[in-house]
């Protein structure tokens, strides 16, 4: 049974996912539909509000970089907001601090900024 409860609303800019709870295996069906119909109508602006998502999988981590890179190849920007610092180190540990714009902060009260520079290869401490 899975632990994730996937949304999508309208934003200023375009779609907006939110996700909340915990992503992992049990809930990569669930999650690639939304995120394949959202690319599908080829968006330029996805934004993906992890602000309630406890935790992530090596599996979730993929699709939101997968998504978050059709988006950019497409033309468009795929941004991140509020991820919590075991979200934000399992994207580090992917190398993906380019795919997305990070906005908001972590649980660990780190601004944007900080956790832009966590994800471009520093370390969350």
């Amino acid at each position: 049974m899975s632990q994730l409860e996937v949304s999508v609303a309208a934003g200023d800019f375009g779609p907006v996912i939110v996700l909340a709870g915990e992503a992992d295996l049990s809930s990569i069906a669930q999650l690639n539909e939304v995120l394949t119909a959202q690319v599908s109508a080829r968006t330029s602006h996805l934004t993906i509000d992890v602000t309630n998502l406890r935790s992530a999988d090596l599996a979730t981590a993929q699709a939101l970089i997968l998504a978050a890179l059709i988006v950019r190849v497409q033309g468009g920007n795929a941004v991140l907001v509020n991820p919590r610092a075991t979200v934000a180190l399992m994207l580090d540990r992917l190398r993906a601090a380019e795919t997305f714009t990070v906005l908001g902060r972590t649980s660990g009260g780190r601004t944007s900024q900080q956790h832009r520079l966590l994800l471009n290869g520093g370390q969350l401490q």
